[in-house]
């Protein structure tokens, strides 16, 4: 129980300082709300063993999920760019099969696709995702997305 209530706030915490930055009063702040709703929800926050949650070998990919995440989002914002000034829109929809089992996982993946332009996540059953692209190469994108994504939840 202890391990769940320092992982469920320290990750709480980092995304707390990456959402209001480095000021003093806002981080002392921060230690406290983090603090509370740590030990109020960190049984729901984090459901199985704490140490699987705390490999490095996660903690790696996940780093090399944001720069993967990063490049195709430049990439895309300048695609959609190029797309609106120039036309040219070849849109699909298709279906993303991963063999992502973990229901919060999917989620995060299908918000990271939607997060990037020209693609929106339409739906999300079992082990699948319906998305809608503007461009017919943006089913690269999210194939390097799951495939990134995979090796940190399998």
């Amino acid at each position: 129980m202890p391990q769940k209530v320092l992982l469920a706030f320290l990750s709480l915490l980092l995304v707390w300082i990456m959402l209001t930055g480095l000021n003093k009063e806002e981080i002392m702040f921060g230690v406290a709300a983090c603090g509370l709703i740590a030990l109020i929800s960190s049984r729901e926050l984090i459901k199985l063993s704490v140490a699987p949650k705390l490999n490095p070998r996660r903690w790696l990919f996940f780093l090399v999920f944001a720069a993967v995440f990063l490049m195709e989002e430049v990439h895309s914002h300048l695609d959609v760019t190029q797309r609106i000034f120039l036309g040219g829109a070849e849109t699909e929809i298709f279906t993303l099969d991963t063999k992502i089992k973990n229901p919060a996982a999917l989620t995060f993946l299908g918000n990271a696709i939607t997060l990037t332009p020209g693609t929106t996540t339409l739906d999300v059953k079992d082990r699948s995702l319906l998305i809608y692209s503007l461009d017919v190469q943006s089913e690269r994108t999210t194939e390097r997305f799951e495939g990134v994504w995979e090796r940190i939840f399998i």
